[in-house]
């Protein structure tokens, strides 16, 4: 099971990171999906008290619930995506930092509903924007997530040692999720460009 969510979680999280913006224009219902499962297995991973790179069965079965909602979403309730999008992903962001910081249970939840609440606003304000810096935020967290299950005794990527002062693994997903919103932000006008020119 660890293998499993490992490389789910990498695949998951570079495609969020590197794409974000690109996958909500071209692939709606693929962009939800990435990050529906993120944010179901941060929320398994909050209800049950579980650190950054502990592998379940429940928390991979909240991952594919997410995927499932959110991808559904962004069909039936296409006209409110923006609203909805803000929200996932806030929501995304809010679990990892509360993971990261050992507020798991009730409180990471609280944190993870603000976070959520917060992204649906800024969402409305500056909306490409705050699609590449999430999304590079959480695909980076996700994809070092996913690293750990695999190689348990790597510190630098273990979010969980946060929490106890490292900063080692705070630099490292820093560093990967600047490298992704850099990465995005060079390609956000041919992004944009080529979805409006295909309508």
């Amino acid at each position: 099971m660890a293998l499993l969510n490992g490389i789910l979680l990498i695949l998951a999280g570079l495609g969020a990171m590197g794409f974000g913006l690109l996958i909500f224009y071209a692939l709606l219902p693929l962009f939800y999906a990435f990050f529906g499962f993120g944010v179901g297995y941060w929320l398994g991973a909050l209800l049950m008290n579980s650190p950054p790179g502990d592998a379940s069965f429940i928390k991979f079965l909240f991952a594919l619930g997410g995927c499932i909602l959110f991808a559904g979403a962004a069909y039936f309730l296409e006209p409110y995506r923006r609203v909805l999008i803000g929200i996932g992903l806030g929501a995304l962001v809010g679990a990892m930092i509360a993971s990261a910081l050992g507020l798991t249970g009730v409180f990471g939840f609280i944190i993870m509903v603000l976070a959520g609440v917060g992204g649906a606003l800024v969402t409305l304000a500056v909306f490409g924007q705050f699609i590449i810096v999430v999304s590079a935020l959480g695909g980076a967290g996700l994809a070092l997530d996913g690293t750990h299950l695999l190689l348990p005794s790597l510190g630098l990527v273990d979010r969980a040692a946060i929490g106890t002062g490292s900063m080692v693994p705070l630099i490292v997903w820093v560093v990967l999720a600047a490298v992704g919103m850099g990465w995005q932000f060079a390609n956000i006008t041919k992004w944009t460009g080529a979805v409006s020119a295909g309508k």
